[in-house]
């Protein structure tokens, strides 16, 4: 139980020179999967560095536990080990798989397994003797065994070890130790590219348009030769697998001027069973069979899909005291992967999912998840997906569906300043589905702030995420308490903050402290800011912004905080000043704005805005009459003097200049407009604004906004809203937020309904 580290290597050789069985195992596991492993291999002596002893000193009830730093020098091994004889058939390790659709089996790989791997490898010359690795893919999975520690140590090539913050220095690492082939895994791969995407898009003017033209026609190589000196000027090319690698990826690497090869292996055999060609690589294969080993499609269908079976000396013995398993995917002297894929006509195959994740629905079509997920995952909205198929009851009966469980990108959500989680996501997947056969669309999906379950090399445990969440699907869940929760809900502050939260959402049922202040709780962007208020309120305390901002997601998290704020406030001998009562609405539309502010509120125009005006809404009425065809009726209705609001429907980008084009011009100077600040951020369009009568604000500071209205209307100015909060994606209306109605109600202004008819058919 160690990480990389020559001694890792140096224990693994020694415990098969002495004819021992080598079990390697993550140091991150729990003590009772340890435990449990170690159970079933039957382990005689575990090694490990003291550093572990806290949380796994107890398994000296179960075997030897052998501390590395206390092994000094060399230690004659007891006679009986040194006479063993070995056979090329006998097992020299263990691995434990940690599947994705099932619980973890030990697989035995022999001597002579571990040989034929290297020697296919060899053959294909893929390291040499003046080659240096970087080992940083963990050596307790057959991938990085092999591959970063077997075949180059045995073609004479140089392992390098390196410090845990590797995946932040990666590059500077390979260039520091001479790398000249790196292994990795594709989420390796999608980091280095992100990073690389995120440097031309944080480039400006000409420079981002010339690099972002260079690079997509593939002439990095040619005119920014420099370009792979990053990582060295010895380093050949990166090696792909585990998991298979994003085509996307593939691709951008290949348009950088770096070479990146994918290969494809299981754990059950030993594990490389193809690799693609040096010279002729194809993006989007695992490549053709490695010398010494075959490879077929069992049982293809019309498209040529079917499973990949494989056979060879690198097969493994079978697994661990589980015979009736070994049976099962070994027939014949072929092992069955469970892979689903096809081979082409010059040889080479590609992989297009798992047998065992294909959703078959009752239409019979059949569904790949990663396939879906891959195409939702076009979102910066989300994070991750994983996509199961579920069923729920019709009264046809039992119907199959695909659901989805999500990870929202919070930071993203932070940055955009969104807080409407869940009606984004709806709205992000609703967008997104028009582009798919209605069989492919997501029914159904649930919002988690946890990561997805996944194995060392990034594929998701589906198995384990359906065990999650089919009970809170079925409402068979209870909600789990730890000691350390039932200790929360024992505070008074904890009842005091629930109680807040009841009054405030207007909730009569039990409130659990995992419960999602949005998902659960239906609070949204403006319950948020009547929530904060509330508790300010009653506690005598005050929220900094990133409770309103949407970074406290759970009643957990409130009350830690509120735990955190009061606990300061006592410090500091503050007593609660405050009494509890409801939302004042009215004491928040009449705070004055500041000087600054109030600079960037054009409120008595000049000759030139006049001009400006006239010029603008000319060109953009005219535009939108010749191009669209626009016809406009009631606007000389409106009144001629504000204050009042004009809520207008939202479904399209073409909306605003609409209402611009609409209003007679005699209006034009006195009619404001509230708008995300995200859009104006382009300096040319920033200094703009305030001529446009635009008040940009973020969608995180509610109050502000609000604020902002009351400013407008307060001096008898026209606001234009959008009531929605957001577009229709369908172009249908939806459902007001309240925002609007509280600013018209406390300020006792008019509200003149404006419907955009024909916007989402020319651009939604």
């Amino acid at each position: 139980i160690l990480e990389n580290s020559p001694e890792w290597a140096m224990i693994f050789f020694a415990s098969s020179y002495l004819g021992a069985i080598a079990v390697p195992l993550d140091p991150q596991m729990t003590g009772s999967d340890v435990k449990n492993i170690i159970a079933d291999a039957e382990v005689k002596a575990i090694l490990l560095p003291q550093r572990y002893s806290p949380k796994l000193d107890f398994l000296k009830s179960y075997a030897q536990l052998i501390y590395i730093e206390e092994v000094k020098g060399h230690i004659d091994a007891p006679e009986e080990f040194e006479k063993m004889p070995m056979l090329p058939g006998d097992v020299a390790v263990i691995l434990y798989t940690s599947g994705t659709t099932d619980v973890p089996k030990g697989v035995m790989l022999t001597h002579k397994n571990l040989c034929a791997n290297f020697c296919s490898l060899k053959k294909l010359g893929i390291f040499s003797e003046r080659d240096v690795i970087l080992s940083v893919l963990p050596l307790y999975h057959s991938y990085s065994l092999m591959t970063t520690l077997i075949v180059p140590l045995f073609s004479g090539a140089r392992v390098v070890y390196v410090g845990e913050d590797w995946s932040e220095r990666l590059g500077e690492y390979i260039k520091e130790t001479g790398t000249t082939v790196f292994i990795g895994v594709p989420k390796i791969y999608q980091l280095m590219r992100a990073r690389i995407i995120k440097r031309i898009k944080d480039a400006h003017g000409i420079i981002a348009i010339l690099f972002g033209f260079i690079f997509e026609a593939g002439l990095c190589r040619f005119i920014m030769p420099g370009l792979r000196d990053a990582f060295g000027k010895k380093f050949r090319f990166f090696v792909s697998g585990g998991a298979r690698l994003d085509p996307e990826i593939a691709k951008d690497f290949f348009k950088l001027g770096f070479k990146i090869l994918e290969g494809y292996g299981l754990t059950e055999t030993s594990p490389v069973v193809s690799f693609n060609p040096l010279k002729r690589p194809r993006i989007g294969s695992i490549g053709k069979p490695i010398p010494d080993v075959e490879m077929d499609i069992f049982s293809p269908d019309q498209n040529g899909i079917g499973e990949i079976v494989i056979k060879g000396p690198n097969v493994m013995k079978g697994y661990y005291k589980k015979e009736d398993r070994t049976k099962e995917v070994i027939k014949d002297g072929w092992f069955f992967s469970g892979d689903l894929g096809y081979v082409d006509k010059d040889g080479y195959f590609y992989i297009t999912g798992r047998c065992k994740e294909v959703i078959v629905l009752s239409s019979g079509k059949n569904i790949y998840p990663e396939e879906i997920e891959k195409y939702y995952l076009r979102s910066p909205y989300i994070k991750e997906m994983c996509v199961l198929g579920m069923t729920r009851s019709h009264p046809r009966g039992k119907v199959e569906y695909l659901h989805a469980v999500i990870v929202p990108d919070f930071d993203f959500f932070k940055e955009r300043g969104e807080m409407n989680i869940e009606s984004v996501i709806k709205n992000t997947i609703n967008v997104l589905s028009k582009e798919l056969p209605s069989y492919k669309h997501i029914m159904g999906f649930t919002i988690t702030d946890e990561p997805l379950p996944r194995t060392i090399l990034g594929k998701i445990k589906r198995y384990e995420v359906y065990q999650k969440i089919a009970p809170v699907l079925s409402g068979d869940r209870k909600p789990d308490v730890s000691a350390e929760d039932n200790t929360l809900l024992e505070l008074e502050i904890t009842k005091k903050v629930i109680s807040c939260i009841k009054d405030s959402a207007g909730i009569d049922r039990p409130i659990h402290l995992n419960d999602s202040i949005e998902l659960d709780l239906g609070v949204d962007s403006l319950g948020r800011v009547e929530l904060v208020l509330s508790l300010e309120k009653a506690l005598g305390i005050e929220f900094p912004e990133e409770m309103i901002a949407g970074d406290i997601f759970t009643v957990k998290d409130v009350v830690l905080k509120v735990k955190d704020l009061v606990e300061k406030r006592t410090e500091k001998n503050t007593l609660f000043k405050k009494e509890e009562g409801s939302v004042s609405w009215v004491e928040i539309l009449k705070q004055d704005l500041s000087p600054e502010s109030k600079t960037k509120i054009l409120l008595n125009p000049g000759l030139g805005d006049y001009i400006l005006t006239f010029l603008v809404k000319g060109f953009i009425n005219i535009f939108f009459r010749v191009f669209y065809g626009l016809r406009v009726e009631g606007g000389l209705s409106l009144p001629k003097k504000g204050p009042y609001i004009l809520c207008v429907n939202h479904t399209s980008f073409l909306d605003g200049f609409i209402v611009v084009a609409s209003v007679p011009f005699r209006l034009g100077l006195e009619l404001f407009f509230i708008a995300f600040r995200r859009y104006f951020i382009v300096p040319v369009i920033r200094n703009f604004v305030k001529r446009a009568r635009i008040i940009p604000v973020d969608a995180t500071q509610i109050i502000e906004a609000m604020q902002w209205s009351a400013y407008v209307l307060r001096n008898d100015k026209i606001l234009c809203i959008f009531p929605e909060g957001e577009r229709s994606i369908d172009g249908n209306i939806k459902e007001f937020k309240k925002g609007v109605g509280i600013v018209a109600d406390e300020l006792n202004v008019g509200l003149v309904p404006v419907y955009i008819n024909g916007a989402f058919e020319a651009w939604p």
